[in-house]
């Protein structure tokens, strides 16, 4: 074989190789963890201390209880050794204050990177409830990074859970503490500059939508100007999972292939073949 011939194809394996390893991929025991410890939030506040997550979580150990009485935001942080990781846990909507967060859909300058992300704008409901719970997330966090500082941090939820997850990790980007995302039923938090930018500063985000879930469809891309961040994994009627565009967050192959109208509230209820309810 001639040396040019050799050469070219060692640098077409290499690039293969490079292009392989580029790709972003999600933790399939992660996601698992992570759809369970979002659905026991739902569970009441009282219940908290005592409930009792099945696998995979089943180890995990409550530290704190994150809660706003002003915009009834509920949820909480704790570890779990088995995965080296900690965890901060938001629940869905489940009171009046809660829909009219997430109803209140007028978009408000970004103010937490007002000089980096320029012209930023995101959904005052929900980055007003973030904002209302900012400070004892992160006291909580700092608390356990200190105690086990090789642990990774991944926030979580569903429904407006998973927004305020998104918002609160950018909060801890914001003082330079790495987190992953994973987050379920997500619903659009801001404009394209605000989405673009999230996935500048979170490297590990991953937002999964089941089928024809009408949450993630919401507040409406063309008619309001939000649009999602980076990466999607959808999951179809038979709970197939498939990795989707990491470039093109409204990835028409995925969830984005079904019209408002198309879509049902059904959907939004199930993830990874689990209930997000508290059981």
């Amino acid at each position: 074989m001639c040396i040019y011939c050799t050469m070219y194809i060692f640098f077409l394996s290499l690039a293969y190789f490079i292009l392989v390893a580029s790709k972003k991929t999600y933790n399939i025991s992660q996601s698992e963890i992570s759809v369970w410890l979002s659905a026991a939030a739902y569970c009441d506040v009282d219940k908290y201390p005592t409930m009792k997550i099945g696998e995979p979580a089943n180890e995990f150990i409550l530290t704190d209880i994150i809660y706003s009485k002003k915009t009834d935001i509920l949820g909480y942080v704790g570890i779990l050794h088995s995965s080296t990781t900690i965890y901060v846990v938001y629940r869905g909507s489940s009171s009046l204050l809660n829909w009219l967060d997430d109803f209140e859909i007028k978009k408000v300058p970004y103010d937490t990177f007002s000089q980096e992300c320029i012209d930023c704008k995101v959904h005052y409901g929900f980055y007003q409830t973030a904002l209302s719970v900012r400070n004892q997330t992160v006291n909580s966090v700092i608390k356990l990074k200190n105690l086990y500082p090789n642990y990774s941090i991944i926030c979580t939820g569903h429904s407006l859970g998973a927004a305020i997850a998104q918002l609160i990790s950018m909060e801890f980007s914001k003082i330079d503490i790495k987190t992953s995302i994973y987050n379920f039923g997500q619903p659009r938090i801001g404009e394209k500059n605000y989405a673009m930018f999230v996935n500048k500063h979170i490297e590990d985000l991953w937002r999964f939508t089941h089928n024809k879930d009408t949450v993630v469809h919401l507040p409406l891309k063309k008619e309001l100007d939000y649009y999602h961040s980076c990466v999607e994994i959808f999951e179809d009627e038979l709970g197939s999972l498939s990795i989707c565009s990491n470039t093109n967050c409204e990835d028409s192959n995925c969830a984005d292939k079904y019209k408002l109208h198309e879509t049902n509230e059904k959907d939004h209820h199930k993830y990874l073949k689990h209930e997000m309810e508290c059981v």
